[in-house]
């Protein structure tokens, strides 16, 4: 029997309200300041609570006819959508906002100069390779940065959703 899916609105609203703090987060200037990028992870919040809210929906959209794997896989195809709406903010970014770039290199820049083993020399290497391939890492960075984190999410939606699997007649012992 077919399950009835939930995935695809969850996925979208979760994904567009973390591109909105992400926007207020970078237009304000609060994750560029020293000591402040661990703010970038309340956009995280509704990702998590979105994969929970879908994994309840799936859950009540089938009955509760559903298994952990069910649960999850419905969880993770969430979090599929919720990666490419990031991944197009990410590259959106790239043209919007030109001078990210410039400003995250100079927090990195920063932060390196800090550290008594690195040299200008080995601060500008490090600072060149990152430059030369930012569109790359960014993309990369938002593919893998959200699927891992949409795994693990999905993992803890499976595991609060309600199951009340109901075998098969062909599968009942009882008959």
């Amino acid at each position: 029997m077919e399950k009835k899916q939930t995935h695809i609105s969850y996925g979208f609203i979760a994904g567009i309200i973390m591109v909105v703090i992400n926007l207020v987060l970078y237009i304000t200037g609060v994750t560029l300041k020293p000591g402040m990028q661990w703010v970038a992870w309340i956009a995280y919040i509704p990702f998590l609570v979105a994969i929970i809210m879908n994994a309840n929906a799936y859950s009540k959209a089938n009955n509760g006819n559903i298994t952990f794997g069910n649960a999850f896989g419905s969880c993770f195809k969430c979090s599929m959508i919720v990666a490419i709406v990031i991944v197009a903010y990410s590259i959106a970014t790239i043209f919007i906002f030109p001078d990210m770039k410039d400003r995250i290199l100079a927090m990195q820049r920063e932060q390196l100069a800090k550290n008594p083993k690195m040299t200008d020399e080995m601060i500008d290497t490090s600072l060149n390779m990152i430059k030369k391939s930012w569109n790359l890492i960014l993309i990369l960075g938002a593919v893998f940065g959200t699927m891992l984190t949409g795994t693990i999410f999905s993992l803890i939606g499976a595991a609060v959703a309600k199951k009340n699997p109901v075998m098969p007649a062909a599968y009942d012992s009882n008959s």
